[in-house]
């Protein structure tokens, strides 16, 4: 005896058998359909994934008015929004926030990569420069180990003047040295006094002939010797650094000659608690070896999946490459239409 089945019942025998054989192929996994809980921030998304650890990354030094590449990581398809970050410390620890330039939208790859070019604004005319952070836009005003960022170093044509070690008495005939921070490399400066209504050099060391007081700075922090001549008068004369590529003077100060000098700490760095400790599933790593931006692919410097190769085999059933997963749900698609086209065929037929 032959059993007619409805249309309704050869419809779920036919999506049934399509099922079990999606399911049973081999090295795939069907992902189903479940209730997802919204995350309420960037660096949430980004940092959801287990394989792909989430990082922003930037170069270890940031000339202002330059422009860089600013990398993110974490899970794939993910877009969040960045920008950059002056902040400084106070004496209590408690942390400014700066916000400079515009912000960039980063979206991540398949593999969980992504990058977009960051450009910073000149600074005001006499402003140093100090640490800077690039994190997600939401991260300002937070604590820093909960933000998601990359450490950098803004460097001005200003630099930050720490000092000598010396209040105004200093001592006369002593190697002395004007400490600078946030340098921009190849700069060179030197010190002068006036002398009546001219500038005039003051010499690098107590000694006859002795070269003019000056330095090229070759890193981000230096020194500019110099030594307070003998022969001056008691009263307190006026100093000053000049940058000799511009002709520009940085700051003065006054000197009065003393045979010892009293004494004053050069600043120490401004210390701020470890960036990103706090953010789960984190990459503890701001800039690559060479000190640029991660722009390279991912399988040279960071642990994440690599991609498939043609013809290979998957040996982890949670990493199919994206092509394998989108083969899986159109063909899911072709039969759900298939599905609902079916009874109006049906109808058309009687």
């Amino acid at each position: 005896m032959v059993t007619r089945r409805s249309p309704g019942a050869r419809r779920g025998l036919l999506l049934s058998a399509l099922a079990g054989a999606v399911l049973s192929a081999p090295g795939l996994v069907l992902l189903t359909a479940e209730p997802a809980t919204a995350a309420t921030t960037g660096t949430e998304r980004l940092c959801s994934d287990d394989d792909v650890r989430c990082s922003v990354q930037v170069p270890p030094r940031w000339i202002d008015g330059a422009t860089h590449r600013v990398g993110v990581t974490g899970r794939a398809d993910t877009t969040v929004t960045v920008r950059a970050f002056r902040v400084t410390a106070d004496s209590s620890g408690t942390v400014g926030w700066e916000a400079i330039g515009p912000e960039v939208e980063i979206t991540t790859d398949e593999h969980g990569w992504g990058s977009a070019d960051l450009a910073l604004p000149p600074s005001p005319g006499g402003a140093h420069g100090g640490p800077l952070v690039v994190a997600l836009a939401e991260a300002e005003g937070k604590d820093l180990t909960t933000v998601l960022g990359g450490w950098s170093e803004l460097l001005t044509p200003t630099p930050e003047v720490l000092g000598d070690g010396y209040a105004e008495s200093k001592p006369v005939g002593v190697p002395l040295g004007v400490t600078l921070d946030h340098v921009v490399q190849g700069s060179t400066y030197a010190v002068e006094r006036l002398d009546g209504s001219t500038w005039v050099a003051v010499p690098g060391q107590d000694s006859p002939g002795a070269a003019d007081a000056q330095a090229t700075c070759d890193d981000a922090r230096c020194s500019v010797p110099y030594v307070v001549p003998r022969g001056l008068p008691a009263e307190a004369t006026r100093f000053r650094l000049i940058d000799l590529r511009s002709g520009t003077p940085v700051t003065t100060w006054k000197v009065r000659p003393h045979a010892e000098g009293q004494t004053r700490p050069i600043p120490r760095p401004e210390v701020f608690p470890v960036l990103g400790l706090a953010v789960e599933g984190a990459l503890a790593a701001g800039v690559g070896a060479d000190g640029a931006a991660v722009v390279r692919p991912r399988s040279r410097n960071l642990d994440v999946p690599l991609p498939e190769s043609p013809g290979s085999t998957p040996t982890d059933l949670g990493t199919h490459s994206v092509r394998t997963v989108q083969y899986v749900t159109a063909g899911i698609g072709v039969l759900a239409l298939a599905l609902a086209l079916g009874p109006a065929r049906i109808r058309r037929r009687r």
